[in-house]
């Protein structure tokens, strides 16, 4: 009798953890319900154009500047308007990426940009990507398992997504509710030209037409704030011209 007793206890032990191994989460589980929490990767997946507003603030040279930020986005392009004031001289940034080349302007004047430059907008483009979940079912990209962090005190799940052409990124998802809560990974910094960790956390987020888009982001870099942005709005349109992302 007891021996029968022991092996039913660790027949059921066992089935224990079987059915534990079989629910645990597993890269592609983990980005699916992501992308149900965020809205469905039909309605996240389509190609439509997006414009955006931000405000907060920059940390740089020691100062923390209040900036105004608009974004336009559309297939695999972007270009980012940023206002700023400094040492009491108002400042324009424009940048952008047209899926092939990038540039920048300040104020009116354009700059030369490097191969380092260009590539970092490639990476970006990439983010955004990202970002809509377009790579669920594109071979080109890898995922693997990352385990479990807290951020903020919730319980996160990670996944890191890889692809020969990218820097690998790093998600993190609440394990809760689903929703993107960090993105990790190497960037360069244009004003020492080396590369640091960027985590960009999304501390708060809104519904726009039935998606759930960050509304609060923070930006560190190697653990120090870069930037604190709160989204204001956000506008969906069908089409974008080109000549919105050509070099001016």
């Amino acid at each position: 009798m007891r021996t029968l007793l022991k092996t039913a206890l660790g027949v059921g032990l066992f089935l224990a953890l079987l059915g534990m191994t079989r629910a645990q989460d597993t890269p592609k589980s983990i980005l699916e319900k992501a992308a149900k929490a965020h809205g469905g990767v039909e309605k996240l997946a389509k190609d439509r154009a997006t414009t955006s507003k931000c405000k907060g603030t920059l940390d740089i040279m020691g100062m923390s500047l209040e900036v105004t930020q608009e974004v336009v986005a559309y297939s695999g392009r972007f270009k980012e308007t940023m206002n700023l004031t400094v040492g009491g001289q108002n400042v324009t940034v424009v940048s952008g990426y047209d899926g092939k080349k990038g540039w920048v302007s300040v104020n009116g004047q354009g700059m030369d940009l490097d191969d380092k430059i260009l590539d970092e907008f490639k990476q970006a483009a990439n983010m955004m990507r990202l970002g809509k979940f377009a790579f669920l079912n594109d071979k080109n990209y890898e995922v693997s398992a990352l385990g479990e962090i807290k951020i903020e005190s919730r319980a996160a799940v990670g996944v890191k997504v890889s692809n020969k052409n990218f820097r690998d990124v790093n998600l993190y998802f609440d394990k809760e509710s689903g929703l993107l809560k960090k993105m990790e990974r190497q960037a360069l910094d244009a004003q020492t030209m080396a590369e640091v960790t960027e985590e960009r956390i999304i501390k708060e987020y809104q519904e726009v037409d039935g998606l759930k888009l960050g509304k609060k982001v923070l930006v560190n870099r190697d653990g120090k704030k870069l930037m604190d942005l709160e989204v204001t709005e956000v506008k969906f349109l069908d089409k974008v011209d080109d000549s919105e992302f050509a070099k001016p």
